[in-house]
């Protein structure tokens, strides 16, 4: 099954008080325009594909899910298709915007929204510490960092983190996940 094994997004992940390329869990995270690296090969998207990196790892955190924006969700399941993965769930965000998830070792979120062409968006962390915690932590090193609020699974919050050129979010670990 095809897995994501590498990520960069424009996000100095240093700010955050961690090594360059940080491994959160299987996925290691790099700074940069925005590419991927799949096990065995990434879908067919023009999204640049990047050799996998070795990475330090973090412990306490790992990658939740990536966020890919894409113009037609049916056809972006149709080209994830071609290298594995099939939905393990469809449904209507809040906005009225449709979305997909696959398991590829993460979850990769897929959202229909009206953009020109597919085009990574960022990405969603899931940690064992404290939202709180971790939120007060970031703020005195000068990240801006937003409110804990419940997340769209059932038993789970979310705070946003802001000032980077990419999407970032970090999750709590705790109640349900995507199904198996």
């Amino acid at each position: 099954m095809a897995t994501i094994t590498d990520l960069r997004l424009p996000i100095d992940w240093t700010t955050l008080g961690w090594p360059t390329t940080p491994s959160l869990g299987p996925v290691t995270l790099a700074t940069g325009d925005p590419r991927w690296a799949w096990d065995p090969a990434a879908p067919a998207f023009p999204i640049p594909v990047m050799e996998g990196t070795d990475g330090t790892s973090v412990a306490g955190f790992s990658v939740d899910h990536v966020v890919l924006l894409v113009p037609s969700l049916d056809a972006a399941i149709e080209t994830i298709g071609r290298v594995g993965p099939q939905p393990r769930l469809r449904m209507r965000l809040p906005g009225d915007r449709e979305a997909a998830f696959f398991r590829v070792g993460t979850v990769l979120e897929v959202i229909e929204t009206p953009v020109r062409q597919p085009s990574l968006y960022g990405v969603a962390l899931a940690t064992s510490e404290s939202l709180e915690t971790l939120s007060l932590g970031w703020k005195a090193r000068g990240i801006q960092v937003g409110d804990v609020k419940p997340a769209i699974q059932r038993g789970r919050r979310i705070m946003t983190i802001h000032g980077f050129d990419a999407g970032l979010a970090v999750m709590s670990q705790d109640g349900a996940s995507l199904p198996g």
